[in-house]
């Protein structure tokens, strides 16, 4: 099957598009989106050829799991049946001037729909495991945990973007707390990408 058919909207309710809480992507027989995208303790659905597929949030890990890093990794994984993903992820890190593409979801004009952008890194921005990316689409609310791939080759999840309010206190709204130590001035299609090698470290052996 193609790529995208592994690339799916995450619900909080069956059926009801305007609750899109993000995105999620296949593994091998392991799904994969944002910790922040699954913060509220309830059941998540995943949209797939027409269903809704439940997936109960006490199953995901490790969610928000505070880690060494003053973040704490923003990465939540979910055990599905076997599936035969085309999706894997890429033995190596992306580097500054890579040509990538970003396959999210968002909502648009009332309607779920699957957006593809292309993109490209700018480069490492901090020691703690995410990359920026600049893309070519303005991709806003939705796209936290989607794939930044190429090939069929995960390079990282993306886990924030400039979708957000400053406050006239100087603080930031609309984006995860762990992420609030990343936000600066950026451009308008700047967004923080996870590290596929860090993404490796929370997944079982016989999917890395």
């Amino acid at each position: 099957m193609e790529i995208k058919n592994y690339v799916m909207p995450i619900l909080r309710r069956a059926g009801d598009e305007r609750s899109f809480a993000g995105t999620a992507f296949c593994i091998e027989d392991h799904l994969l989106t944002a910790g922040h995208v699954i913060e509220k303790a309830q059941t998540y659905y995943v949209h797939n050829a027409g269903y809704d597929f439940p997936l109960e949030h006490v199953m995901w890990w490790p969610r928000q799991l505070q880690a060494e890093d003053k973040l704490g990794y923003d990465v939540a994984i979910y055990r599905v049946g076997t599936l035969p993903s085309p999706l894997s992820l890429s033995d190596k890190d992306a580097v500054k001037g890579d040509e990538l593409e970003v396959l999210c979801w968002q909502m648009r004009n009332g309607r779920l729909q699957r957006v593809s952008t292309p993109c490209i890194v700018r480069g490492d921005a901090d020691e703690e495991g995410y990359f920026q990316i600049s893309t070519a689409q303005r991709i806003t609310h939705g796209a936290s945990g989607c794939p930044v791939l190429k090939d069929g080759k995960v390079y990282g999840m993306l886990t924030m973007g400039r979708d957000f309010f400053e406050t006239p206190q100087g603080g930031f709204m609309g984006i995860p707390r762990q992420h609030q130590g990343l936000m600066q001035r950026m451009e308008e299609n700047t967004c923080w990408v996870f590290k596929t090698s860090h993404v490796k470290r929370f997944m079982p052996p016989s999917a890395k």
